[in-house]
């Protein structure tokens, strides 16, 4: 389970050439603090029963990291061990439908990204 925020797609992508190296960093290094915020609404917002699923929900840079390739993807399980039964298995998914923690919480970074990616650039311009 994971929900992917790609800047690269659409007219961003040309925006996005457009901008100077710091500008680009600081948006990117924005976005990367939007993902850890919704790492941590997303882990507040899921049922817990041993544990696993909450602690695999994480942050992933993806792809090299030149210009217009910075992209971050949240991530919950994939590789969680049930300490039950001791079997890998996937619940994010399965938990995502019946009760919803990973969109919940990118509905509530997504709203103050620009805003934020915005800040960051003009803070960067300003140094």
């Amino acid at each position: 389970m994971s929900l992917r925020l790609d800047v690269n797609k659409g007219t961003v992508k040309q925006d996005l050439a457009m901008l100077p190296e710091k500008m680009l960093e600081a948006a990117y290094e924005e976005l990367k603090q939007a993902a850890y915020l919704m790492v941590g609404l997303a882990q507040v917002n899921v049922r817990v029963d041993t544990g696993s699923l909450r602690d695999s929900i994480r942050v992933e840079r993806v792809g090299p990291t030149y210009h217009l390739h910075r992209m971050v993807r949240v991530r919950a399980g994939g590789y969680v061990t049930n300490p039950k039964t001791k079997r890998l298995v996937d619940y994010a998914a399965i938990v995502e439908t019946k009760f919803p923690y990973m969109r919940p919480a990118f509905d509530e970074v997504r709203g103050n990204l620009a805003h934020l990616i915005r800040r960051g650039v003009v803070e960067a311009c300003n140094r």
